[in-house]
């Protein structure tokens, strides 16, 4: 199991457009991934639905939980992805 932490940047939180970006990526892998926020919510990361739930606004700090065979992977282009803002 490996595990990161990361901070939503996006001025508007984690929005529909984030929440497919973060699918894609963990759709592209092979490992299981979760998101959990600080108010102890978790979402499955190949879930929009379930990302877009948690309500995570911009502070909001989040923990990438990825288990599989490329977890390494998964996890650090999923902190990219926060570390940038999102893609915004």
């Amino acid at each position: 199991m490996k595990t990161g932490n990361a901070v939503v940047k996006c001025e508007h939180g984690l929005h529909l457009r984030v929440a497919a970006d973060m699918v894609k990526i963990v759709n592209a892998h092979h490992s299981t991934v979760r998101i959990v926020c600080a108010n102890c919510k978790e979402a499955d990361a190949c879930s929009i639905m379930q990302l877009l739930t948690l309500g995570a606004t911009e502070g909001t700090r989040v923990k990438i939980i990825a288990e599989g065979r490329d977890e390494d992977m998964v996890t650090a282009k999923l902190k990219d992805l926060f570390e940038q803002g999102g893609g915004i």
